[in-house]
């Protein structure tokens, strides 16, 4: 394995959409799993897709330890719906969106 390989994700639903860094292959495998089982697509990246399409992405890195131990998919999916039902039915909740 390359010293500088990087185990990027696209995870998307229903137009929105993440960046996810894992530390290695296993951990890109599970997550990808993980993702796929909650009706996720996922895209794997590499850095040269990351900079000129998926830049403007939130970003995660589970390679730093506080992000790894609070990361959730099923949090992301919540706060993506609280997000439409915000945007679509002018209700929803003033906590940080993510897109």
């Amino acid at each position: 394995m390359n010293q500088n390989q990087r185990f990027m994700i696209f995870l998307s639903k229903d137009g929105s959409g993440i960046v996810v860094e894992t530390e290695d292959l296993f951990s890109q495998t599970g997550l990808t799993k993980e993702a796929e089982s909650k009706g996720m697509q996922c895209k794997l990246l590499s850095i040269e897709d990351f900079y000129p399409d998926y830049r403007g992405y939130r970003y995660f890195d589970l390679k730093n330890a506080v992000t790894k131990e609070t990361f959730s998919i099923d949090y992301i999916l919540h706060t993506w719906e609280m997000d439409k039902k915000h945007h679509e039915e002018d209700k929803g909740t003033e906590e940080w969106f993510i897109h």
